[in-house]
């Protein structure tokens, strides 16, 4: 099982964006995987689509995800926060990076595609950390 990354998302959905056909290979590299997200991802698409003037932000945001062949999983984002809260000096990330690798650890998705540079270069601590493979 793999969590999919915002980043990841954006990328492959927009054809006019650099990150595009690396996200393409990416996405084609993990496609026999399943992939899923949780909540959080859905609600960073559509504040992404609506800060761009998009119309129709939510159904953009859950098209998105249908594209890409990713499914919600529940989580009890409390749980996501004490645990983030537990690890912030450890993987000394943004907040929103933090909140999706802790979601992806607590899911037990054992792999986390992203394009995110900060995520890629901090790789071999998060492995450590949390036991989660990044994809890049």
């Amino acid at each position: 099982m793999i969590y999919v990354d915002t980043s990841l998302i954006i990328s492959y959905v927009d054809l006019k964006d650099p990150n595009h056909v690396k996200a393409e290979r990416i996405v084609s590299s993990i496609n026999p995987e399943r992939k899923v997200v949780s909540m959080l991802v859905l609600v960073e698409l559509a504040s992404v689509y609506s800060q761009a003037g998009l119309e129709k932000p939510l159904e953009l945001a859950l098209y998105s995800l249908e594209l890409i062949g990713a499914e919600i999983l529940e989580i009890d984002h409390n749980e996501v926060l004490r645990k983030a809260f537990r690890i912030t000096s450890t993987l000394k990330m943004r907040t929103l990076d933090l909140l999706h690798l802790t979601a992806c650890s607590l899911i037990k998705a054992n792999r986390f595609a992203t394009l995110d540079q900060e995520i890629v270069s901090k790789a071999n601590i998060i492995l450590e950390a949390l036991e989660i493979e990044i994809v890049a």
